[in-house]
This record gives C-alpha cells, sequence and structure tokens, in this order.
C-alpha cells in the first residue's frame, strides 16, 4: 500500500445502513464476491470455484439490509405489524405494556378512553413498520399526546427518523390535503402504550442465541451524554431468556432486536416486571456502534457465519485488506459520478482506479483495495445516493483479487 495512504477507519455510515453495511464488510473480509442493488439488497457467493462445506455448488447468501433471507416473510410481517405483534407476544404468555393500535382520524377517542383506563405516561409509535426509533415516550397529557400525533401525520418521506426496509409493508394510506397542509391519512395507524420506567435493554437474538445485550439509557434513540454500554455478560439468564422467548413467539426470524425494560438488569427477572417494549426483524447494529465499531462489526460477521452454517457453506479467513473488481451499472453523471467515487474512496484510503466504461449506459469499472470496511461503506453509500452530489448506481459488483501494491484510488481514462 501506498505510504501516504491513511490507515484510520472510514466515517461511519447512516444508522439506517449500518446492518448492511456490517454484514457486506463482514463478506469482503471473508473472500466471497458480492452484488449489491440498492436499499440494500445484497448476494454473496464464494470465489469461483469454491463449494459448500459438503462439496457441492457454491451456494449464495442474500441478505436485505443484514437481514438473511431465511428470515421468512410472514414472520416479517408479523414484526412490522405491531398489533399482530403484541397479539402473538400476549398469546405467548410473555409480557408486554397495556395498550392498543387506533387511527389518527376516528380513533382517536378509543385512544383517549385507553388513556383514562392505564393513565399517563404514555407511548405512540407508528403502528407498521420496521422502524424502532420514531417513538414518542413519557407523554404526561394531552397536549404532548397531540404534538406526537401532529408529527406522525407528517408525510412518513418527510419525517427525519423515518425509515422503510426493502422487505417493508405496503401501506396503502397515501398523503391527503387538509386546511393547506399535505398529511398523512385520518387512517393512519399509531400504536399507543404505558410507559414503562427503568432499565432499557436492547437484546440482539441471532437463531436462539442472545449475542448481545446493550444498555440505552433513555431508549435506542436518546443521543448525547447517555452513553450506551454493553451489559451482555451482567445480565441476568432469565431475562436473556425472556428475550428468546420473544422471537420464538414470532416464528421464522433468523435474526431480530428485542427492548426489553425492567427494573435491574442483573436481577432475576422473576423479582421484578419486565416489559418487552419492542421487537424488529432487523438487527439495528448501530446501537452496538453506538458501545464500539468492533462491537457491531463482530456480530455483523456472526450474522453472516450463521446464514452460512444454514446453508453448509464454508467460509475463509478474515483480512484486513482485500482488492476487488469493482464493477458498477446505472450510474447517474457517470463522469462526475466516478470522480466523486474515486474522491470518497481516496479520502477514507482506499487505492486503486475507477473509470467509465459506457457513458451511455452508465456503466464504469475498476479495481479498488484497502480495508474491506471502506469499501462497503464507498459503495453502501453510493447505491444510496449518499456520494457527494448525490450520484448513485443501480447494481454494484466486487470480485475478489489479489492484493498489490497500488497509487490512491483515483480515476483513470
Amino acid at each position: 500500500m501506498s505510504a501516504d495512504v491513511a490507515t484510520a477507519g472510514p466515517a461511519a455510515p447512516a444508522p439506517e445502513l449500518r446492518d448492511g453495511y456490517e454484514v457486506h464488510q463482514a463478506a469482503l473480509r471473508r473472500g466471497l464476491n458480492v452484488i449489491q442493488f440498492p436499499r440494500q439488497v445484497m448476494m454473496a457467493t464464494p470465489p469461483d470455484g469454491a463449494g459448500t462445506a459438503g462439496g457441492t455448488q457454491p451456494q449464495e447468501l442474500s441478505f436485505a439490509h443484514g437481514v438473511p433471507q431465511t428470515s421468512t416473510l410472514s414472520a416479517v410481517t408479523y414484526a412490522q405489524d405491531k398489533r399482530m405483534r403484541r397479539a402473538l407476544l400476549t398469546n405467548a404468555g410473555l409480557p408486554i405494556p397495556k395498550g392498543g393500535a387506533y387511527s389518527v382520524g376516528k380513533g382517536m377517542e378509543f385512544a383517549k378512553r385507553l388513556i383514562e383506563r392505564i393513565g399517563y405516561p404514555v407511548v405512540v409509535k407508528p403502528a407498521i413498520g420496521d422502524n424502532t426509533i420514531e417513538t414518542r415516550t413519557g407523554l404526561r397529557d394531552e397536549d404532548e399526546l397531540a404534538s406526537a400525533i401532529d408529527y406522525l401525520r407528517i408525510p412518513t418521506t418527510s419525517r427525519p427518523t423515518y425509515t422503510r426496509a426493502a422487505f417493508a409493508l405496503t401501506l396503502l394510506s397515501e398523503p391527503e390535503e387538509l386546511d393547506g397542509r399535505v398529511m398523512m391519512p385520518s387512517s393512519y395507524r399509531f400504536l399507543l402504550e404505558k410507559h414503562v420506567s427503568g432499565e432499557y435493554l436492547r437484546f440482539l437474538v441471532l437463531g436462539d442465541e442472545v449475542c448481545s445485550v446493550v444498555h440505552c439509557p433513555g431508549g435506542p434513540w436518546a443521543g448525547g451524554e447517555r452513553q450506551h454500554r454493553d451489559v451482555t455478560g451482567e445480565t441476568h439468564t432469565s431475562l436473556t431468556d425472556l428475550a428468546r422467548q420473544a422471537v420464538r413467539a414470532v416464528p421464522g426470524l433468523a435474526v431480530a432486536a428485542v427492548d426489553i425494560v425492567t427494573g435491574d438488569h442483573t436481577a432475576d427477572a422473576e423479582a421484578q416486571d419486565p416489559r418487552i417494549v419492542e421487537l424488529s426483524e432487523r438487527p439495528w447494529l448501530a446501537i452496538q456502534a453506538g458501545v464500539s465499531a468492533r462491537l457491531s462489526q463482530d456480530l455483523g460477521d456472526a450474522i453472516l457465519r450463521s446464514h452460512a452454517a444454514e446453508l453448509d457453506l464454508g467460509l475463509g479467513e478474515q483480512h484486513d485488506e482485500v482488492a476487488v473488481d469493482l464493477h458498477m451499472e446505472g450510474v447517474t453523471e457517470p463522469a462526475k459520478a466516478i470522480a466523486a467515487v474515486a474522491e470518497a474512496g481516496r479520502n477514507n484510503g482506499l487505492t486503486g482506479h475507477v473509470s467509465v466504461t459506457d457513458p451511455v449506459e452508465g456503466i464504469a469499472d475498476g479495481v479498488v483495495q484497502g480495508r474491506p470496511d471502506a469499501i462497503a461503506l464507498l459503495t453502501e453509500n453510493l447505491l444510496d445516493a449518499r456520494i457527494d452530489g448525490g450520484y448513485r448506481a443501480a447494481l454494484v459488483e466486487e470480485r475478489g483479487r489479489p492484493v498489490e501494491r497500488m497509487d490512491p484510488l483515483a480515476v483513470r481514462d
């Protein structure tokens, strides 16, 4: 590697890209070839000539936002529809807050009746979706409730914390105009629950194993000085068992994030009153990244290894520097985009060269070498139009090649 190339890690990806990014870099570290499409749809295959551990034909690992293809569509649907999810958890005899789902229009009357029974404070969140941070907690009166509902009536594409997975449910609820404002329709639904106080814990469950527990003071959406802390080794087994039971209640999830609020994570669940307040089919590794980048990186590799084991696919050793033949299709404004790609990669210590091979079709090719996380960040940002200038691609393919000495990443005519 050229001596003037930086060795520090790349900038962090956007939180909503973290899951796919971590699995992506894990695949590159282990020498897999990767094809990616927008919205973090990724396929990874062994190098040419490699097969499964059993010696059969090469298998293809598929992910969307870091979620393996072995998570079934029905399970994802149940997890994203919070009313269905509440029913499944209740049927399994698991503790959840009192609550219900209502529309932002006529349903408000019934929501207020529920509050009369359960009392303030309450929590409001969208009733459908993969997002775990569009949550208003600790609402203490009718004014704060109205403010939370007003926020949810903002069209989803205009809400700063809104996310939508590639496998998200299709909502037939187009915004409407009311008194000169464009708003979500009165049929748009929200979940209202009793606010639960205590330690907010995020569990990552992979298969039937709890791989990580993070204490999130103020909740996973809180930032500032309230630092997330890894408490995996301290958490009582009764609470990890509760997280595992929650995932079992939604059959078909290969990985899940489970949020539990309890009094003391080191104490037996029987001696307190824990509540399952959130469950998502996505790992949401941005929470673990709030503890350390290495923790989220290791968990991304664990997700990759788990999926590979399901398909009896052997993986290679990890490498801290890799080289790939890079192929890009559907690149917008190819000449400008590739210049921006080269600059972004160079700023993150990547070496190699890229060039436009078909300006009409928006095709570009090149060789890129460096840290797997830097390569993953570069192409994730390109597919999500986060490269400076807003350029994007419709497909990116990365095929492994031998590492060699190269100059900082540049455009080649």
